[in-house]
């Protein structure tokens, strides 16, 4: 469910300053320009008790000895404050960024008391601040991308005015962070100068913005608080991260935010390293034989394909059963989910050992996927602790469950040696976590659940430090600040698994790439949408990753030879997106807006390496656009210089810098160009 509502705004709210003054290189009008955020002079708001915390001057506040520390690229500290009552402390880590307009902190709850309880702490908010704003009389606004629910409108964008005494809200309340927004929320100030709110929780959160005249407040917290804290007992809240846009357009700054997310946000490997996003080809569903596995492995080694990981995805597990070996993930994957043991009537060994030995003998990387946050009845772990389960939920906030589902997924990863962990979540938890709060502890259910999720995913890459993990939620649900540090998303969205009708599918493959790449820089799509011999379909949903399941394309491998020219596409696009891959890698822009669901526009981006002095650019014209030709503006040209161009078609051709950086597309209706240029010496 989603709340959205404008009202009038109390006049008695408090402001709180967020951003101190630096000293620019070029002049900017003061009154217009975003300043660099600094979350170190802000503290979270609730009340506690009844009463306003944030209004009493006798909570202590004060820096954590020993917690200052300073970076090459940021400083960072601890700060904490203190209820009069000694017993509520809230603590929030943050980080001052030297690199970027930027800055964050994570926030935690702890009862210092380790006999009695705490008061009730209500209406908490991680974030409370003020940003002002030039004009009085002026409206603001908010640009938001929708989240995903398997529709064609999954990542669109949309607009929120927000008139002077008038507020908006945004919340989601299911419990999975990006069903109904994704939780990336800019406010512009004016055409040139704003803010970006990302928020880090993988629950239900919510967003208030209130333009008051001078300023706008800005509230962010869980979407239920109501509790009191047990005797030494602590609790995470939802982290934030705030970047400054200061004289650039929009499109800029999503630029900068990519750069950011880039830098500071992916997950990396052992040695510090980005991990880079995978090109995959998937047997389907675990309810596949070793030898059906074998023989997907064998088509893609003998006609030199080239992935580079071997997806195995739901249907592996349970008690013995027999099982339908052609569909996907066969029509039982569901109904044994939460049974971690390997179905030895599909595979006799007992274990995945077949496939992931010729996967890693091939050279290739074995992913596997697992949905541990849920179980149904034919979990044998029911038998002996039925309270590791509510509804269908696995009670992560139950050290024991906890403990459990550690020890066995852990196991399957040492014993496979998976190098990609795919974790999927197929429910709602929002309407079980409010079944099991009891009134003087709303919030509480959701809190422990979503700490205890982190840890699972953290400890896992504690113990197996180059994995990669791969983040699904019925598609993209799960798209937030705390996930994507941790995970890519290869299945941005479950309205790609099948035939659609016309091009939605294609349409929402572009809108996902241009409009969710900024936040989201690894991610990517099952490919069996795509008709055979269609380019344009193709490049529409190949992104930085992708995941394409031959058997998906009227039964290929499986049930019938797949044709020597199937064969030969194939390779001509995934050869293509090999060489598209490095360039997401570096800079990422827009070259149109935001695109929506409409079938009558362009839509364009680019990826560039200034390391290489080399990217590419796809532009698209869709089918009931009326224009045959657009100019756009490139990004990262050189303004001197000589460029090699090659397009999709092979055709290649020499132009001056001023030629690329304003370049002339023309296209038919219901076609694109691919443009891989690099600077000649």
């Amino acid at each position: 469910m989603t709340v959205i509502y404008a009202t009038p705004v109390p006049a008695h709210l408090r402001r709180m300053m967020l951003f101190s003054l630096l000293l620019a290189a070029h002049v900017i009008p003061a009154i217009a320009q975003a300043q660099s955020p600094r979350l170190d002079i802000c503290w979270p708001a609730f009340d506690y008790d009844g009463k306003p915390a944030q209004t009493d001057a006798a909570y202590s506040k004060a820096i954590l000895p020993g917690s200052e520390r300073e970076t090459a690229h940021h400083t960072a500290e601890s700060r904490t404050m203190t209820a009069p009552d000694g017993k509520l402390q809230i603590r929030l880590d943050g980080k001052n960024y030297k690199d970027f307009p930027a800055a964050e902190y994570a926030v935690s709850l702890t009862n210092l008391s380790k006999t009695e309880p705490t008061g009730i702490v209500g209406g908490f908010r991680s974030l409370e601040l003020s940003v002002d704003k030039p004009d009085s009389a002026t409206a603001v606004t908010v640009n938001v991308l929708r989240g995903s629910t398997c529709k064609p409108t999954d990542f669109i964008p949309e607009t929120f005015t927000i008139e002077a005494g008038k507020e908006l809200v945004l919340t989601t309340t299911c419990g999975r962070s990006s069903n109904d927004y994704v939780p990336f929320l800019e406010l512009n100030l004016d055409d040139k100068n704003g803010y970006l709110f990302a928020v880090g929780w993988t629950g239900s959160w919510k967003a208030r913005f209130a333009n008051t005249g001078n300023a706008v407040d800005v509230e962010i917290g869980m979407e239920r608080t109501h509790f009191r804290l047990m005797p030494g007992e602590t609790i995470r809240q939802p982290s934030v991260v705030v970047l400054a846009r200061r004289n650039q357009t929009r499109r800029e700054f999503k630029t900068l935010v990519h750069r950011f997310m880039l830098d500071k946000k992916v997950p990396r490997d052992s040695a510090g390293k980005i991990i880079p996003p995978i090109l995959a080809v998937a047997s389907g569903g675990g309810n596949k034989t070793p030898q059906m596995m074998a023989d997907v492995l064998q088509y893609c080694l003998d006609n030199k394909l080239p992935f580079d990981t071997y997806w195995v995805d739901a249907g592996w597990y349970g008690a013995p059963h027999e099982d339908e070996l052609y569909s996907n993930c066969g029509p039982n994957w569901w109904k044994y989910v939460g049974d971690w043991r390997v179905n030895t009537t599909t595979h006799p060994t007992g274990d995945l050992l077949p496939i992931a030995d010729a996967v890693h003998k091939a050279g290739l990387k074995f992913l596997l996927w697992f949905e541990p946050e849920r179980m149904t009845d034919s979990a044998p772990i029911l038998e002996t602790h039925p309270e590791f389960r509510h509804g269908q939920l696995v009670d992560y906030g139950n050290p024991e469950t906890l403990q459990w589902i550690q020890d066995t997924v852990y196991g399957m990863i040492a014993k496979h040696s998976i190098d990609v962990y795919r974790q999927d979540f197929n429910m709602d938890p929002g309407p079980v976590w409010r079944e099991m709060d009891a009134a003087d502890r709303v919030g509480i259910a959701e809190a422990k659940h979503i700490a205890g999720m982190y840890k699972f995913l953290d400890d896992m890459r504690a113990r197996f430090p180059d994995i990669l993990q791969e983040n699904c939620a019925s598609g993209g649900r799960r798209i937030d600040m705390e996930m994507i540090s941790r995970a890519h998303t290869y299945c941005r969205s479950d309205y790609y698994i099948g035939r659609k009708p016309d091009d939605t599918a294609f349409i929402l493959g572009q809108n996902a790439t241009l409009n969710l790449m900024p936040y989201l820089p690894f991610q990517g799509c099952e490919f069996n949408c795509v008709p055979v011999g269609d380019d344009y379909a193709a490049f529409s949903i190949i992104s930085s990753g992708t995941v394409i399941t031959p058997s998906d394309f009227d039964g290929g491998i499986l049930r019938r030879k797949i044709t020597d020219d199937e064969t030969a596409w194939f390779k001509k696009v995934f050869d293509i997106a090999i060489r598209m891959r490095p360039f997401f890698m570096g800079d990422f822009h827009q070259l149109t807006e935001e695109t929506a669901a409409g079938n009558d526009v362009w839509c364009a981006w680019q990826c560039d390496r200034p390391d290489l002095k080399a990217g590419f650019a796809i532009f698209f014209r869709r089918g009931a656009a009326p224009e045959e030709s657009r100019t756009f503006r490139l990004g990262g040209i050189e303004p001197e210089g000589t460029y090699q161009l090659e397009c999709y078609d092979s055709s290649k051709n020499t132009v001056e810098s001023s030629e690329l950086r304003n370049l002339t597309v023309k296209l038919v209706p219901r076609s694109f160009q691919l443009v891989f240029y690099r600077k000649m010496q």
